[in-house]
């Protein structure tokens, strides 16, 4: 299904009336890094090099998403933002980040047409609930030097994943899971979890918030955004590949 108004301001589609792109029930990871992209424009950024796409910024977009907390990939000048909703535990995220995200990645992020900023909405339990906060305290850990790290250790847990609830994600697994990722240091995302457990529990509630408001409730889900004209959309699930397609083109000719 394939819905879309092509006038509806970012203002309208938070009261819930603007049109969604695709609604499909939803709930091995190819998070990929590295390439040609580079932070430019879009408040303070930190950057591990002109090599990674991954970076971090204070900045809030016209949209009003917070970027501070959140890794973001590609060009702050991209024409497209897409904000991308997951949860560790969703069968269906671990198939977008399989058979989607690397395309998205080679054909619109490292070019400089879209930016993807990467947010949790831990929607399966407390066990979710401890993945969002652990990759928050990652992303706080490396994305000064080394943001790849964060791609592998992303990539790492989805290749990890279980049965949701079924106890793969509780945090002592994760934890060796993490202590198996280059450039992750496991002592500290557990030093993290505990000495910063309000700032990074209230990074996480920002993400499930911004996701409520924008009319999410599951995962996978992406709005997409024109920062110059200020329209927006919705796509819901791991849809195909086309329809992230047709979901860009639309956003830029908006």
């Amino acid at each position: 299904m394939y819905e879309s108004d092509g006038s509806s301001s970012r203002r309208a589609f938070l009261a819930g009336t603007a049109g969604s792109f695709a609604a499909l029930a939803g709930c091995t990871s190819s998070f990929q890094s590295g390439g040609d992209g580079s932070p430019n424009g879009g408040g303070t950024t930190t950057s591990g090099g002109a090599d990674s796409l991954l970076y971090a910024s204070d900045a809030k977009t016209g949209y009003g998403i917070d970027l501070s907390g959140n890794p973001i990939m590609g060009s702050a000048d991209a024409p497209v933002d897409v904000y991308y909703w997951t949860d560790y535990q969703c069968p269906f995220c671990a198939r977008f980040e399989e058979e989607t995200l690397p395309k998205l990645v080679k054909n619109y992020v490292r070019p400089g047409e879209l930016r993807m900023v990467v947010m949790e909405n831990p929607y399966f339990g407390e066990a979710s609930r401890t993945a969002a906060r652990m990759s928050k305290c990652v992303w706080r850990q490396v994305k000064a030097e080394t943001p790849d790290a964060y791609s592998r250790w992303h990539s790492a847990v989805f290749d990890e994943q279980g049965e949701k609830n079924s106890g793969w994600a509780k945090k002592a697994n994760l934890l060796d899971i993490t202590a198996g990722v280059e450039g992750v240091d496991a002592d500290a995302v557990e030093t993290c979890l505990s000495e910063n457990a309000t700032a990074v529990k209230e990074s996480v509630d920002d993400d499930v918030t911004a996701a409520s408001q924008s009319g999410i409730r599951g995962t996978p889900a992406f709005i997409f955004y024109n920062p110059s004209s200020d329209v927006s959309g919705k796509l819901v699930g791991a849809q195909p590949y086309p329809l992230f397609e047709k979901a860009i083109r639309k956003m830029k000719e908006a």
